[in-house]
């Protein structure tokens, strides 16, 4: 068990109750809610959600430019960046965001080179310029090429 917090499961909620609230600037009782959409790809495994909403924020596993029965989507770079930023848009919508509250984004590629494409396709749904890491990454879940995360708010700001 985590020495920083208790976690009670009820149903697709979770509730976690800090020891240490000096270890954490999150609130001392949170509901983590799992959030699923039927348009995005469906997780690979059992061991993960889609996204995760708590404390006003929505969390988002790794979105790949794959369709919702987790099939690749082939072509160009911008194709393959297209499908994987609307993949995420789904899953922002059903946990009652958008892209433009997007305040993170961490992207995973296989090669480094790519990333001067990927970025004339990205700032046409990211005018905003959310906080960003890139990444070259040798092994991608499925043999993507490249893979998307990000944390964005829930309702107002």
């Amino acid at each position: 068990m985590n020495t920083l917090a208790k976690t009670t499961r009820m149903g697709a909620k979770f509730i976690i109750y800090n020891r240490f609230p000096a270890a954490s600037f999150i609130a001392r009782k949170s509901t983590l809610t799992q959030v699923f959409s039927d348009k995005a790809i469906h997780p690979i495994g059992p061991y993960y959600s889609q996204a995760i909403r708590a404390n006003g924020f929505v969390f988002l596993s790794a979105q790949l430019p794959a369709d919702e029965q987790c099939k690749l989507v082939g072509g160009s770079v911008s194709n393959q960046t297209h499908k994987m930023i609307q993949n995420a848009s789904h899953v922002l919508q059903a946990a009652g965001s958008d892209l433009e509250k997007v305040v993170k984004v961490n992207l995973s590629v296989k090669d480094f080179h790519m990333v001067e494409e990927i970025n004339e396709v990205y700032v046409k749904y990211f005018p905003q310029r959310p906080a960003r890491t890139v990444a070259q990454v040798v092994f991608m879940a499925a043999g993507a090429d490249m893979m998307m995360d990000m944390v964005a708010v829930v309702g107002e700001e």
